[in-house]
């Protein structure tokens, strides 16, 4: 795996340090060893949400769900990794010494081998604490139960030791997705840095991810105080503007889920149409804010650099490694525009990013009788190659 990942090409690897070096962001004069191959590992990816996390019945191999085709095609595609989410409910066993269920262990620990045999990197993602019981919620009872949390970094501890095998320059380790603490975002801090210290004690070599509370949004990002560790890369997630990026959505904001026909880039004109579409006035109020905050890619850049000044300050490498639109409703061209805006932002100030998704409802390919068809509009506007 190592010797596969590391054929990329020098000069790639030469330029990204150039243009790092030369712009001044995000690298300092204590330059750590995750600042060239590794950071090459991790340019750009894609989540394969569906396996270890919002799994259907029982689990199940990789390649039951993520076929040797699919990784192939990720990988000709020109992504460089992917994002594995895992919801901690289906590898716990709380009775067990190591609150690790063996069975579960060894289906995780077998796909991760396969995708590194692709030539493709893997972010680690605990992405929630319990999927069914907990809901968009992923960090549950942390910080409300001084036990669980307790038991949380205990099970962390055990789980570095499994994944500890494999090449730190391959694995990147996101130990909380989305933490939550809402209205109390203080607690969050405190809690990470406790588990990024456990984590460290059985990873030395590993690179982690911190971010920030409400979501892994921006805001709870930029309030952050950084951890005494320089292999910590800070992460952050961009859905902004939900009101676009999630129209017709059910499961997040009540107001969502009516959204019809909302456009990119926004503008009071451009926003007519959707304001028709709709009858309760806050909604109508809603678009016409949207369109008249004029979202383009200058805002969403300008949003970015809000991350890029804070990492500049000090002097750390940010990631991002969720961003995308729900594409059941969003009208195909307003969501390439989208997206390929946020992944123009990412790609100018040298963010290592993953789209949200492989295959589902914020997909880069369609499944006709299991097999991926790209988007190939979609993969273009990420930048990919097209063949």
């Amino acid at each position: 795996m190592k010797t596969k990942l590391k054929k990329i090409s020098s000069l790639l690897v030469l330029s990204f340090l150039l243009v790092i070096t030369l712009n001044g962001s995000q690298l300092k004069s204590d330059e750590i060893r995750t600042s060239t191959v590794r950071f090459s590992h991790f340019l750009r990816g894609l989540n394969l949400p569906y396996w270890f996390w919002l799994n259907q019945g029982e689990l199940q191999p990789l390649p039951k769900r993520y076929s040797a085709g699919d990784l192939s095609l990720i990988k000709k595609l020109g992504f460089t990794f992917v994002r594995v989410p895992v919801d901690m409910a289906n590898i716990y066993a709380p009775d067990r010494d190591d609150r690790l269920d063996p069975a579960a262990l060894e289906l995780l620990l077998s796909g991760i081998k396969i995708i590194l045999k692709s030539g493709l990197a893997v972010n680690f993602d605990l992405h929630s604490i319990s999927q069914k019981t907990g809901g968009s919620n992923y960090s549950g009872p942390l910080g409300q139960d001084e036990k669980f949390t307790a038991e949380f970094i205990n099970f962390w501890q055990h789980l570095a030791e499994k994944l500890a095998i494999f090449d730190p320059d391959c694995l990147l380790i996101e130990p909380m997705n989305e933490p939550v603490f809402l209205l109390e975002e203080y607690k969050w801090p405190p809690i990470q840095k406790q588990l990024l210290q456990a984590i460290r004690e059985k990873m030395p070599d590993h690179t982690l991810l911190a971010t920030g509370a409400l979501w892994s949004n921006l805001p709870g990002l930029l309030s952050l105080q950084p951890v005494d560790d320089p292999n910590v890369w800070y992460n952050f997630h961009f859905y902004d503007p939900h009101l676009f990026t999630h129209q017709g959505a059910t499961w997040g904001a009540p107001y969502e889920k009516d959204l019809r026909q909302v456009p990119y880039p926004s503008s009071p004109a451009a926003v007519e149409k959707a304001i028709s579409l709709v009858e309760d006035e806050n909604l109508k109020k809603y678009l016409r804010t949207y369109g008249e905050e004029r979202w383009d890619g200058q805002k969403i850049e300008t949003e970015i650099l809000k991350a890029v000044d804070w990492a500049e300050k000090y002097g750390v490498r940010l990631f991002c490694n969720e961003f995308g639109a729900y594409r059941d409703y969003c009208l195909p061209p307003f969501r390439r525009a989208w997206i390929r805006d946020v992944r123009l932002a990412l790609d100018k100030y040298q963010i290592g990013w993953a789209m949200w998704e492989f295959d589902g409802s914020f997909g880069l390919v369609f499944r006709e009788k299991g097999r991926a068809i790209t988007d190939k509009n979609l993969a273009s506007a990420l930048g990919l190659k097209l063949k």
